[in-house]
């Protein structure tokens, strides 16, 4: 049993990860905003709240006090900030607060990255590339950006001497997620999807959300992976068969296709909309740009390593479409009281 602080804990990946290391037995900090939402944890015992944020090295240094391993997941994700500086703040300047603690305090880290890091796979094929794949220099997202130049810190820090293991999921899919390929999912089974742009025939990696919190807390006991960097990836796919997949498994007509022109057209009315209203948009020109490319990614050296499975895409999609089908359920009931 160790004791371990997590940034990011309340987040989509953070909570069922929290609730994972709590049945282990472990002792947990938790790095949270004051507004922060811990009702998923209110039945939990051994965790601690340290208020904070991570663009804050002071708070980072009172959290990781007493503690044995870091695990870092607080990130920005959404496609769209009123701010811009946010991911660049957050995504690398934050992680570099991280690893300067955990360097200075000699604490092992964990480091949640992400398949976006790594980047688009473009040379047309469609295979899938492994960890030492380098990123192309090819950027359709903000967040992508943030999480590329995220992850050349922590490469720093570790020839410095900084004690980590690094993680990049695939594109996560479970239950509850409300990310940009989770509100289409729900929209999907709901029947509300617009439709998707393009042909639908570029290849995504599809990672359970479940499976990635295993792969992520197999290293806890392993001493000997420090500076390594795994992909918890899942099933390759063309986009447009994995929404297809779930329309079938909702028992929902299959998602309409569009050309990527009408695409754009509309990503572009959303942004507009989105510079009065101050929220975020629907959907995003620089979203259509992702579904242009392969992001195809090989979990051989995880399955070998750390003994990584792998839920068979159905399963997990079926276990996922019911969970929006009951919110939806729930949803209604709630709204006709």
């Amino acid at each position: 049993m160790v004791t371990i602080l997590i940034t990011g804990g309340t987040g989509y990946l953070g909570v069922p990860l929290v609730k994972r290391l709590q049945t282990l037995g472990h002792n947990l900090k938790l790095l949270i905003r004051e507004t922060s939402n811990l009702t998923p944890f209110e039945d939990l015992e051994r965790i601690e709240y340290i208020i904070g944020d991570i663009r804050d090295i002071e708070s980072l240094y009172k959290a990781a006090e007493n503690v044995d391993i870091i695990y870092h997941l607080a990130a920005y994700t959404r496609k769209w900030a009123k701010d811009k500086a946010l991911w660049e703040n957050t995504n690398v300047k934050g992680t570099e607060n991280i690893a300067n603690v955990a360097l200075e305090k000699n604490k092992r880290l964990v480091y949640i990255s992400s398949f976006a890091a790594l980047g688009p796979n473009n040379d047309g094929t469609g295979n899938p590339v492994d960890e030492t794949f380098e990123h192309q220099g090819i950027f359709c997202l903000e967040y992508e950006r943030s999480k590329h130049f995220g992850l050349k810190k922590i490469k720093e820090f570790i020839n410095k001497g900084l004690k980590t293991i690094v993680f990049y999921p695939g594109i996560i899919y479970g239950p509850g997620d409300w990310n940009i390929f989770g509100e289409m999912l729900y929209d999907i089974v709901r029947g509300k999807f617009l439709g998707l742009a393009g042909k639908g025939d570029s290849i995504g990696c599809m990672s359970y959300l479940y499976d990635v919190v295993e792969g992520m807390v197999s290293v806890i006991e392993k001493n000997d992976l420090n500076g390594e960097d795994f992909i918890l990836g899942g099933e390759n796919l063309p986009f447009g068969d994995y929404l297809d997949l779930v329309a079938e498994i909702a028992d929902v007509k299959k998602p309409r296709r569009f050309p990527m022109w009408g695409g754009y057209s509309y990503a572009r009315i959303c942004q507009m909309k989105s510079k009065i209203s101050k929220k975020e948009p629907y959907i995003t020109r620089e979203v259509i740009d992702v579904l242009k490319y392969n992001w195809a990614f090989s979990s051989k050296k995880a399955i070998e390593k750390l003994g990584y499975k792998i839920t068979p895409l159905r399963e997990g999609l079926e276990k996922t479409v019911a969970w929006y089908q009951n919110f939806i359920k729930t949803n209604e009931k709630s709204k006709k009281k």
